[in-house]
């Protein structure tokens, strides 16, 4: 009976240690069909890295737990169908050129801004507002198990790890916050040293050696509840406004100034298309046909009651031709 009893303990102590490392990440919905599409057109939305600001300890290292969420929570997010979500892999690039973070500090402003640039009508950001590891505790196995095992199970050291997350989804329209929550996801396991694990671009921890840790599992959990809580059919979006139309009215350099003002409906951050319209003859009718040609975009950078100043994004600006607000990405 003592034999066995010490082979129960043993292939216990075994398990314990073997399970966070090589369990396989088990899904809520098990074997599970895919979710059904969300109904009606799918929104264009990007996810920004989580900022980390705010957090008073670094006990995991090298490892970026904002990246790593965000990198989840974009494969969480492709898996529902409810959305187009844009490959994180060109976030960076693409905002970095214009001098805007790829993290989730952003106001309304520079969201309005980066929505335009990406292309994206909605982005998810975030800040981890805790990840704090407690209740570390050493094993009592290795006095009744024998030998290798008694070695083994003595070493065993218990980790309760928190996530908190608070969560915003903005319309990068209008700089709205059309969504807001927080969320909170704890842990217990035995492996969640993270210094080891290097996301380095983004998309680098969807790898299963990360996925199938303590930290990955954690993690991967927090990223399914967010993507959960994430509704379309709850977005309180404000109206979309209308397209201007205007003329450029000056240009010194790359600095434009445009006809239209707030009394028309400009706002910081729009962006413009310079279009420029050229006369040619039918050669048939004999008639003068109109074609529009885009030359370049323009940003505005600030708003006057009758004007705007902006400066020129790509191409070109020439005093008197047209300009026309983008619609909604």
């Amino acid at each position: 009976m003592r034999a066995i009893s010490i082979s129960f303990l043993a292939a216990l102590a075994f398990a314990a240690l073997a399970s966070p490392l090589t369990a396989p990440l088990a899904r809520a919905d098990g074997d599970a069909a895919s979710p059904a599409p969300h109904a009606g057109p799918r929104l264009k939305l990007a996810v920004l890295d989580f900022s980390t600001r705010g957090l008073t300890s670094t006990w995991y290292g090298n490892f970026e737990p904002g990246v790593a969420l965000s990198d989840l929570v974009t494969d969480e997010m492709v898996n529902t169908n409810k959305f187009n979500v844009l490959d994180r892999s060109h976030l960076d690039s693409t905002l970095s050129e214009h001098r805007l973070a790829a993290s989730g500090e952003v106001d309304s402003q520079s969201a309005i801004t980066a929505g335009h640039l990406l292309g994206a009508r909605y982005l998810v950001v975030g800040n981890i507002l805790q990840l704090d590891q407690t209740g570390a505790s050493g094993g009592g196995l290795g006095g009744i198990l024998p030998g290798a095992a008694g070695v083994l199970g003595g070493a065993v050291s218990t980790h309760r790890v928190t996530i908190k997350v608070a969560v915003h989804v903005i319309d990068a329209k209008t700089g709205e916050i059309v969504q807001s929550f927080q969320d909170e996801e704890t842990r217990k396991g035995t492996s969640f040293g993270a210094g080891g694990f290097g996301g380095g671009a983004a998309g680098g921890y969807g790898n299963s050696q990360f996925i199938n840790s303590d930290m990955g599992h954690l993690i991967d959990d927090e990223a399914k509840k967010i993507t959960d809580d994430i509704d379309p059919d709850k977005f309180n979006s404000g109206p979309v406004a209308p397209v201007l139309r205007g003329h450029i009215a000056n240009v010194d350099g790359t600095t434009v100034i445009i006809n239209l003002g707030a009394g028309a409906g400009a706002q910081t951050g729009m962006i413009f298309d310079v279009i420029k319209t050229k006369s040619v003859l039918d050669p048939d009718s004999h008639q003068t046909l109109s074609v529009d040609e885009q030359i370049g975009k323009i940003q505005i950078d600030s708003v006057s009651a009758n004007a705007s100043v902006g400066h020129i994004v790509s191409g070109k600006a020439v005093v008197r031709v047209n300009v026309v607000s983008e619609p909604t990405p």
